[in-house]
């Protein structure tokens, strides 16, 4: 006979025994009668409701875990458990998507629905105006946005009908038309994060777009006009300043051009006549040394100069001749 010390199989004969003992265990429940069945119909129901608490969380999504409805933890995207309801209860958020409200007008079915009563409001200088705003935003605290405030996105559009409320309401009408759009979309944003910060929405603003900003039906055209003159106004003004922006360098350019010509006609006209006092200054040198000789000289070279700029005709004297007429440049 062979000995093997290894390790053994699982032996047939236990494997038939520890069966017989299962089947014994439910046939003691089952002659339990009633309660038997009650236990198990508690351990396939337990299960199923164990069950329900394996959920599944999307990209760009976080789970708020309420525990007995008080706040319990936040579950990350994937495969997750919790304890089913009613002891643990999920809310599911999407952090990503840029979400759309709108103020003073509804879109739906490609269609546009004014909102006067949104969209009406004064300025500073009591005119009446319909101003349309749009707010994009998302979360940025899912906890917030769920326990906080009720209703989060509906506190948002009507804080930010507030807020643009109060913006326009210290604008002027002419400003608020023409070229303050953009500080008016700015204050507007700044005034509503503020707000929202304080109630604590968990939300964040993205983007604010005013689209249109009109006065009433009944005065458009007028206002148009005057709008339509106010950009006249702003183009040519523009054009103004880049034709002076163009016409400055040429100037400047000038003005330096006439600047470094004067002085060099300065240097000039400086070295010129410390020549002719240095020349002056040596004939009165030679006409103190011999006055005579200095004089005639001079008489000479002035005759020299003026005489080489005249025709002349020299005659001897000694010869006999007929009187000369000046006849030339009679042609």
């Amino acid at each position: 006979m062979f000995q093997n010390d290894g390790p053994r199989g699982p032996n047939i004969g236990d494997t038939i025994q520890n069966i017989g003992g299962a089947s014994g265990n439910f046939r003691k429940i089952f002659r339990g009668g009633f309660r038997g069945i009650l236990i198990i119909a508690f351990l396939i129901l337990g299960g199923l409701w164990l069950s329900t608490g394996v959920y599944t969380v999307e990209a760009g999504e976080q789970a708020v875990v309420r525990q007995f409805g008080k706040f319990h933890s936040l579950a990350d995207p994937g495969l997750n458990f919790r304890i089913p309801a009613p002891v643990q209860t999920i809310t599911k958020v999407n952090v990503e998507a840029i979400r759309t409200t709108q103020i003073g007008f509804r879109s739906q079915d490609g269609q546009t629905l004014r909102v006067l009563d949104e969209a009406l409001m004064l300025t500073t200088d009591n005119s009446i105006v319909e101003a349309q705003l749009v707010v994009q935003y998302k979360v940025s605290d899912p906890k917030d946005f769920v326990f906080n405030v009720l209703e989060p996105e509906e506190v948002l559009r009507t804080t930010s009908e507030v807020a643009l409320r109060s913006v326009v309401g210290r604008t002027g009408l002419q400003y608020l038309l023409t070229v303050g759009r953009g500080e008016v979309e700015l204050a507007v944003r700044e005034f509503t994060e503020n707000l929202l910060i304080g109630y604590g929405t968990g939300i964040q603003i993205t983007d604010v777009k005013l689209l249109t900003v009109d006065p009433p039906e009944q005065v458009k055209d007028a206002f148009q006009e005057v709008v339509r003159a106010l950009e006249d106004e702003t183009r040519s003004i523009n054009v103004a300043e880049a034709y002076k922006a163009g016409q400055l360098p040429i100037a400047k350019g000038q003005v330096q051009v006439q600047i470094r010509g004067s002085a060099a006609y300065y240097q000039e006209q400086v070295e010129r006549s410390a020549g002719e006092a240095g020349r002056f200054l040596a004939l009165l040198e030679q006409y103190r040394g011999a006055p005579q000789v200095t004089r005639e000289r001079l008489y000479l070279e002035s005759l020299e100069k003026v005489l080489n700029s005249v025709e002349k005709v020299i005659v001897d004297g000694n010869v006999d001749a007929l009187p000369l007429l000046g006849l030339t440049g009679l042609d």
